[in-house]
């Protein structure tokens, strides 16, 4: 996966996301706790966090795809 499809900040988010637990079942965060961890606002924490997995999926599924 081509981490260097990320901006600094998707990267960023979804990085403490992961780290949170936020990912997890049952989940150890969710968007309100990764937001005020970041001191950004929930909508942009899910913005990211979004952008940031249709980023890795798309990239995991197009290698996927070659074999």
């Amino acid at each position: 996966i081509d981490r260097g499809r990320l901006t600094e900040r998707q990267y960023e988010v979804l990085d403490t996301a992961f780290r949170m637990g936020y990912f997890e079942r049952p989940k150890g965060a969710n968007a309100s706790e990764v937001a005020a961890e970041l001191d950004i606002s929930v909508a942009t924490t899910v913005e990211h966090l979004s952008r940031a997995q249709t980023k890795v999926l798309e990239s995991l599924l197009a290698t996927s795809d070659a074999v």
